[in-house]
């Protein structure tokens, strides 16, 4: 794909180089962290996440990004192994460690685990779960107005893939992503299942 600036991308700032990403309790130098190649998450997409904003020493919407993320990981029965405040002080830990306070987009990945066969069924993942928080300074790159672009990709149906979870598994969002930049748009607007 060529350098098109989509809603998805950031301004290029150089700090993001020598972030620290936790992972699974550890604080990491990004060119050294690693999830295994047998990670649920990895493997099968069998995870949930939130993105976050920080403004002013402020996290945007944290009580309902909280709310979601534990939510979404009951519906898909993934026991997170933190409370709440837990989770809210891995984060903390995570900005200050980075020095971090505004312009910053967070990206907090919960994923079932490891596994030990690569096969789909939740309790080979014996090992987890797996937690990574991502932190980076973002300042989004994109001019407004935006263009969007009908793509023939829908959202799933809550029994399949319920599109108010965050879940890792993101295939038919990034065929959308890849549809509206071949239609020289910047977004993908996606029909509901029955064409609302």
């Amino acid at each position: 794909m060529d350098e098109k600036v989509t809603t998805h991308t950031a301004e290029d700032d150089p700090r993001n180089q020598s972030i620290l990403i936790w992972v699974n309790g550890t604080l990491k130098p990004r060119a050294d962290t690693t999830v295994s190649v047998y990670d649920s998450g990895f493997m099968l997409g069998d995870g949930v996440w939130e993105g976050m904003r920080l403004y002013d020493g402020t996290w945007a919407f944290m009580d309902e990004h909280m709310d979601r993320l534990f939510e979404a990981a009951k519906v898909i029965d993934l026991d997170i192994g933190m409370d709440k405040n837990e989770v809210i002080l891995a984060l903390l830990e995570t900005q200050r460690a980075n020095e971090m306070e505004t312009t910053v987009h967070c990206r907090l990945m919960i994923t079932r685990g490891t596994k030990v066969l690569p096969f789909q069924h939740p309790s080979l993942s014996q090992t987890g779960p797996t937690m990574v928080i991502i932190m980076e300074h973002s300042k989004p790159k994109l001019p407004r107005p935006i263009t969007l672009a009908t793509v023939p990709h829908q959202r799933g149906l809550p029994i399949t893939q319920d599109p108010k979870l965050n879940s890792h598994s993101k295939l038919n969002c990034t065929l959308a992503c890849i549809a509206a930049h071949k239609a020289g748009a910047d977004e993908a607007f996606l029909k509901g299942t029955f064409g609302a």
